[in-house]
């Protein structure tokens, strides 16, 4: 069973795992480290790995002053809160539940440390991605997605099949075009692939997206809003793709009034 108990822990038998843990802000931890005052530091968090594991405890709170600490003195001792039992999935959720009470994190932070922890929603949209030959990351890349909260949003308010189809018709229609991967145009076309699932034609749309740039469309989205159409972004970016859709041969038109519904 988990178990806690206080104790004070050297710091070169401490690490921070980068499985959940936020990237290490050298500047902070080196100001910290300059401004060191013993009595500000407080107790960690950690989680004992094992007396077979080298370093044994795994940092969950408090890496930057662990990074400060080994600066001043790479003997030093601090104190801690040790919890036992955990595995690295419990710790990266124990590290989000004590960071969100003690800080504000950032949308990377909350992804990370759920991915770690192994969260049922980012596990599937991950998934997705990769099944796409994709990576849901902060950073920039040709292969990479910066848009996690957009992404959860298309996961909470459609079918499952409506990422994957989002997805697999950005990369078939703009390879390469990173402005497709803009969380807005994402959202915008999984908008339109969700409110007209009954009614659309793929080809159809995928045709009608050839005929715009992602840029293009993005413009026209903002044309809409400076002329005081209503809508989200996304909704609006949505609006444009629909009309080019209405614009192309085709069977039917789409009603632009159902991207309003709820």
């Amino acid at each position: 069973m988990p178990d806690t108990y206080i104790d004070v822990i050297p710091v070169g038998a401490m690490f921070a795992d980068p499985t959940y843990q936020r990237e290490l802000d050298h500047r902070r931890a080196e100001r910290m480290a300059r401004d060191w005052n013993r009595r500000l530091v407080g107790v960690l968090e950690v989680s004992d790995r094992g007396e077979d594991t080298a370093p044994r405890y795994a940092i969950i709170n408090g890496q930057h002053r662990w990074a400060a600490a080994r600066t001043v003195d790479a003997d030093m001792q601090l104190a801690a809160t040790v919890h036992t039992g955990l595995t690295p999935e419990g710790e990266a959720k124990l590290f989000f539940d004590i960071d969100a009470k003690t800080r504000q994190l950032t949308t990377w932070d909350r992804w990370h440390a759920r991915s770690a922890a192994g969260d049922a929603t980012v596990t599937a949209i991950e998934r997705i991605a990769a099944e796409c030959g994709l990576a849901v990351t902060q950073d920039p890349g040709p292969k990479n997605l910066q848009c996690c909260a957009a992404l959860e949003r298309i996961w909470n308010r459609s079918a499952p099949e409506v990422l994957a189809d989002t997805l697999v018709l950005v990369l078939d229609v703009w390879p390469g075009d990173e402005s497709a991967k803009k969380a807005v145009v994402i959202e915008g076309i999984a908008l339109v692939l969700d409110k007209y699932a009954l009614y659309l034609d793929s080809g159809r749309l995928a045709d009608a997206m050839s005929d715009i740039t992602p840029r293009q469309l993005h413009a026209r989205a903002r044309d809409l809003q400076d002329s005081g159409t209503k809508g989200t972004f996304p909704q609006l970016i949505a609006r444009v793709l629909v009309t080019a859709y209405n614009r192309r041969p085709g069977r039917g038109r789409l009603d632009l009034t159902i991207l309003q519904r709820k």
